[in-house]
Order: structure tokens, then sequence, then C-alpha cells
């Protein structure tokens, strides 16, 4: 440990509020934990994500159709979705893949027909992250918003996600 600068002796006892490093540490963990955690709260930045996609139909399994194209906002990355459309609701497995890694979330909408289109509207949480964003997480574990359209002549899907996001 150091004090201004200069190594403090060892056998000198340091207080913090009249108790001493050991009782503080057995209270709050090892100082070597404290300042670890202190560390990781630093460097855990929070990123407000806004995402859109422009996404063509490409395939479908049973009943959840396979959708491909490009994310751009925060990231101009590739993007995948698999949506499953029920009458009233949309549940879908998203992954963009930014340069350094993926982020994968799962999105649950309520939906309504228009004529030809498809509108949802719902939560979008994050699920993991590979490489540069396997840290990633919500901000208080609050899920992202996510809506959009799909056209249900031809399946092309836009889609708006927006939200705050830490650990990258």
């Amino acid at each position: 440990m150091t004090a201004l600068g200069r190594p403090l002796p060892a056998h000198r006892t340091i207080s913090f509020y009249g108790l001493s490093l050991a009782a503080v540490a057995a209270v709050f963990g090892s100082a070597a934990a404290i300042g670890s955690a202190q560390t990781t709260a630093r460097s855990a930045r929070v990123i407000h994500l806004q995402e859109h996609g422009r996404l063509r139909f490409y395939g479908e399994r049973g009943t959840t159709l396979i959708e491909r194209g490009t994310a751009y906002g925060t990231y101009t990355a590739t993007m995948v979705a698999y949506l499953t459309i029920h009458s009233k609701s949309v549940s879908a497995r998203v992954t963009i893949y930014p340069r350094g890694g993926s982020i994968t979330a799962d999105a649950d909408a309520a939906y309504r027909i228009v004529k030809n289109l498809g509108y949802f509207g719902g939560t979008l949480n994050l699920g993991r992250g590979t490489g540069r964003y396997s840290h990633i997480a919500e901000v208080n574990h609050k899920p992202l918003g996510i809506s959009g359209v799909i056209n249900r002549e031809n399946f092309e899907v836009e889609v708006k996600a927006n939200g705050e996001a830490a650990g990258l």
C-alpha cells in the first residue's frame, strides 16, 4: 500500500472511520476485492444502443421465419433474426455481428395486422455476447425497446431497437 506515493510501513495501522483495515476488510471483503470492485465499476461504461435493421426473408424452419440483413446505428453489422409470429405476438432471437464479436438478444412483442403489414412492439433482452461483447448486459436489468413492421407479402422486416447497455 502507498500513501501519497510513499510506501506505508508494515507495522502502521490504517484506519477507516476509526476501524482498522482488517476490520473494514472483514465487513466489506479483502482490500484486494474492494480495489477490484472499484476498478470493475469504473471500467463498465454505459452506451445507448440505437439500431435500425432491414431484413429479407432467408428461409423458414417450421413456423419460424429466418431473416437476414444489415443493422445500422450504433453498430453497422450483419444481422440475423429468427421470428416466430403468433396471432397477437411475435417472439424472436436476434443476433448482430459487429466487428470483434456478436450480440444475441431475445424479443417479445405485441403484434397486430393492418392490411398486408404486421406491426410489432415490445422488449428486447440482451442474452449473451462473444468476443469484445462478452460482458454486455442491460443497465439495471431494464430491457431495451423494440418495434418494427413485417411485410406479410414478401416477409421483409424493418426493425428498430434502442436502450442502454453496459459492459462494452
